[in-house]
């Protein structure tokens, strides 16, 4: 079903073409004038306009003119009589989508409304694409201002230009690993091939290496046709292996051969299938100590690490988190249908002290709850649930009250005064300070670090 509006100035017209298009299950709006036309245009936009050319007061081509000044992606098919055909492809040449002519034949129209809304929903799909791709093409979802997110930038530009370069990204689970892989993978010049990933923890041994590298027929119960592995299928594109460390040691040895040879066998096979793609891998554990473990190989190890990096964990870029929240925001906002229009003051430093053990993807969960949750016009901590809430909530529900002077007072100065309180108070000891404070110890740490705090010796 689409919006349709009709603007022309027959009431017997109007009538006929509604009658027509809600048959065929369309929302349909009448109009007699162009000025009304653009008055409801302010408020709400159709999918399709069926436009006279012959109007009281403003002329259909002269409206024509304003929907297109307006940038507007909305099809207009203008009505004709035979005489004004010429007028009609003039009007076309301006950015009309085609017209019908008078008196109409039925099926003409009913044809001519669903190509262009057909027409209008694949030039939609395409923009989105172009969209989504350009996101990857300019790091749009890697969000941050910080020093750290500008490390991460130089980086993915520096590896990109290098396709067949592994690379190893290392980092606590939700830091954004698997948007790293993405950006390194749409910058470089395999961006036009596929870019395939797999979850290594999600699969037991046996459906890991089946999944990696596909099966012969009769490989196992239940192979009955042969099937494709997705390196195969990442054929001069890139493959993301994440959670690289839940790999079983056996699998370990016959990933490294890919990486060493460019080739492997599938599950039941004797052919050596010869496939060119960059491997990306990352993980949430330390290889090193797997190493030391025996439960990672050394060589494979050396082999995914000639570039890595390892993402901070968002509690170590506090100045991100209100960013990364506003996006998260306009995201769901969009995907929700609402408008909320930010973060209420109390939402901000609730966030802005959470220690975010889940990082990112924990943000971002948050957000699509809250705003979920929210009825009014900005996110309030009733509609954020965070681990820490009880806690916060008590912060800033306390009645307290504190005596301004005239001349004014310094917050930066009474909250370093408190602080150093509590650390003199609890002869260091920072855990104690936090509780006293009622902050986490991460946040009192950063704290401290912002405003220089001598943290006194712990006495015996």
């Amino acid at each position: 079903m689409a919006s349709v509006l009709i603007v022309d100035d027959d009431i017997g017209i109007r009538a006929t073409l509604q009658e027509v298009l809600e048959a065929e299950g369309h929302e349909v709006t009448t109009l007699m004038t162009a000025e009304d036309a653009l008055s409801s245009l302010k408020k709400d936009e159709p999918d399709l306009i069926l436009l006279d050319f012959k109007l009281p007061g403003m002329d259909g081509l002269k409206f024509l003119e304003h929907i297109k000044d307006r940038n507007s992606n909305i099809p207009v098919v203008m009505i004709t009589s035979h005489a004004n055909v010429s007028s009609a492809v003039t009007a076309m040449k301006l950015g009309a989508w085609d017209y019908i002519e008078k008196p109409f034949n039925l099926d003409r129209i009913t044809l001519t409304v669903q190509k262009a809304l057909d027409n209008k929903h694949k030039d939609e799909q395409i923009a989105y694409l172009q969209k989504e791709k350009n996101k990857h093409l300019g790091f749009n979802e890697i969000i941050g201002k910080s020093y750290q997110i500008e490390d991460i930038f130089k980086f993915i530009r520096q590896v990109a230009n290098s396709p067949r370069t592994t690379v190893l990204i290392q980092g606590e689970t939700g830091t954004g690993k698997e948007l790293v892989a993405r950006a390194i993978h749409y910058n470089s010049v395999r961006a036009s091939k596929p870019f395939i990933e797999i979850n290594c923890s999600a699969f037991q041994e046996p459906l890991l290496e089946a999944e990696l590298f596909g099966y012969e027929a009769g490989a196992f119960t239940g192979a009955i046709h042969r099937k494709k592995g997705l390196l195969e299928l990442a054929h001069q594109g890139t493959f993301f292996l994440d959670e690289i460390g839940e790999m079983n040691i056996g699998l370990q040895s016959k990933l490294l051969k890919v990486i060493e040879d460019q080739s492997f066998r599938r599950v039941g096979g004797t052919k050596e299938i010869k496939v060119d793609t960059r491997i990306i891998s990352a993980t949430s554990r330390d290889l090193e100590n797997k190493i030391l473990e025996n439960t990672f190989r050394q060589e494979l190890y050396y082999r995914l690490n000639v570039a890595s990096i390892t993402l901070p964990p968002l509690r170590e870029r506090k100045g991100d988190v209100l960013l990364l929240a506003e996006h998260f925001l306009r995201q769901y906002n969009a995907e929700f249908k609402k408008s909320i229009k930010g973060l209420s003051p109390d939402a901000e430093i609730m966030l802005s002290e959470h220690s975010w053990p889940g990082n990112i993807r924990e943000l971002k969960n948050t957000i699509e709850r809250a705003v979920l949750f929210e009825e009014s016009n900005y996110l309030s901590l009733k509609s954020i649930s965070l681990y820490e809430s009880s806690v916060n909530r008590k912060i800033y529900n306390d009645k307290t009250e504190f005596d301004i002077p005239p001349g004014g007072v310094s917050l930066i100065e009474i909250e370093k005064s408190l602080i150093e309180k509590a650390l003199d108070y609890t002869n260091g000891n920072q855990t104690r300070a936090a509780k006293l404070l009622k902050i986490s110890r991460e946040t009192l740490k950063y704290r401290i670090k912002k405003f220089r705090i001598e943290v006194p010796l712990k006495k015996s």
